[in-house]
């Protein structure tokens, strides 16, 4: 907690780089409150800590044009972080030696390792737990509707005796200071409020790791470190094979409190709106509160299993702009432009863009083409009462969420939460290695000379 900005105050508390109130998880698992940290700017007078936060252009008549851009954003903690959390990609033999090295050596300078639930049960020894699931239904073989007398194929029956593969592999205690089992931590998936418990995440693993990793957080969180474990490796800038040179200045016990740049990469938040089957009456802004869940790539509503077209109403700012006929739409963040949009045709957009893009998914037109708007625009998608669709899906970050009916409605928007990722070597070479590197933009053979 306790984000500071010198130049502007308001700013700081709307970013969504403060903790707020400091205090410690709520089943007291022994994890101290954590550190805070504050956004640094070029004002402060720090020789490495150099920022663009605004520039002005004076204009005819004496007027002047204001920016502001977050392109150069750095933070500082107040001392050490004490409280680590360390996610990684689950299977992978290799990433999980690098995750027992890592756990071993941030233990080893004096801080707090937090791992997930079901990882310390294997650390500590003991009984893996999972979720109870019901008996799978006898599959239909039939294009019935309901619930018909044909034959179905039957269940398949699983043994509830055989034994639990541990999905991590982690292995004995061999190598590990002694007492780490003890002094590890995890956490209570929704009741610990990890956001006033971590200090820093450390993701091992791809993309989707990250994007696991950020979905713990409904609020504001922590700064994050990613190495890339994972085969695409977009918003992952560190080498797995560089931990050690890479955590030092973070977490060594020696090592000096140092500025760091990051990248707040947009997040949105998004509120349901179930339909009072008037369609005359219908006004955007009447959504409930926030759904507990941050998108960092997209907000998916697409036709689901239906085989027919979607059709769905897109206000902004409560005023209606445009009717979509396909197979959905996606409402992407700058850091998902990159990812489905890029694929459904949608431009891409630099991680400090403050913008929103709308791509449609196979839209039943030759006119509709993405566009990009400002941050500060609310989107509403709407499925009308008039749609033959009987239900939409809408998925975030790839994971279906939400069904909409006709009359239902979704409004989505800029969440003050943003993603502060760490920067390799600042956010536009982090980014446009990533583009060059994982997606071979505008990768050609040079024409020759005349």
């Amino acid at each position: 907690g306790g984000l500071e900005d010198g130049a502007e105050p308001d700013a700081a508390a709307s970013s969504g780089l403060d903790h707020g109130e400091e205090s410690p998880v709520s089943d007291a698992r022994g994890v101290e409150r954590c550190v805070s940290f504050k956004r640094q700017f070029s004002e402060d007078g720090l020789q490495d800590c150099k920022s663009r936060t605004s520039s002005a252009a004076t204009m005819h008549a004496g007027l002047k044009l204001l920016t502001i851009t977050q392109e150069n954003t750095w933070m500082k903690w107040h001392s050490k972080p004490r409280n680590i959390m360390l996610v990684a990609k689950p299977g992978d033999p290799e990433i999980i030696r690098t995750l027992r090295g890592m756990a071993a050596w941030i233990d080893s300078q004096g801080a707090t390792v937090l791992v997930e639930p079901n990882l310390l049960r294997e650390i500590r020894g003991e009984a893996w737990a999972e979720p109870e699931s019901d008996p799978a239904p006898c599959m239909k073989l039939c294009w019935c509707a309901g619930n018909c007398s044909c034959p179905r194929m039957p269940a398949i029956q699983r043994s509830t005796s055989r034994l639990i593969t541990k999905r991590w592999s982690w292995g004995t205690s061999e190598g590990l200071p002694q007492g780490f089992a003890a002094r590890c931590r995890t956490w209570t998936p929704g009741q610990d409020d990890l956001q006033k418990s971590v200090d820093l995440v450390v993701c091992v693993g791809g993309d989707g790791t990250l994007c696991w990793a950020a979905g713990l957080f409904s609020g504001a969180m922590p700064p994050v470190i990613a190495f890339a474990g994972g085969s695409l490796g977009f918003l992952t800038p560190f080498p797995m094979i560089d931990w050690m040179d890479t955590l030092l200045p973070f977490i060594g016990a020696n090592e000096i409190v140092r500025p760091v740049q990051v990248a707040c990469r947009m997040r949105f938040q998004m509120s349901v709106s179930r339909s009072s089957g008037d369609e005359d009456n219908f006004r955007p802004g009447k959504a409930m509160p926030p759904i507990p869940v941050q998108a960092l790539n997209e907000v998916l509503v697409h036709r689901g299993s239906s085989g027919n077209l979607v059709k769905l109403e897109v206000w902004v700012n409560q005023r209606p702009v445009t009717m979509v006929q396909g197979d959905g739409l996606i409402i992407a963040t700058p850091t998902g432009s990159t990812a489905y949009s890029l694929s459904a045709g949608g431009t891409m957009v630099h991680p400090s863009v403050p913008g929103i893009i709308l791509t449609p998914v196979c839209p039943h037109s030759l006119s509709f083409r993405p566009v990009v708007l400002p941050d500060s625009a609310v989107v509403t998608v709407r499925v009308p009462l008039s749609a033959r669709s009987s239900k939409v899906m809408v998925a975030v970050d790839g994971k279906d969420r939400i069904e909409l009916k006709r009359g239902d409605s979704i409004e989505v928007a800029v969440s003050k939460y943003p993603l502060p990722t760490v920067c390799k070597t600042s956010v536009t070479d982090d980014w446009f290695l990533s583009v060059n590197g994982a997606l071979q933009w505008n990768l050609r053979l040079e024409q020759k000379g005349s």
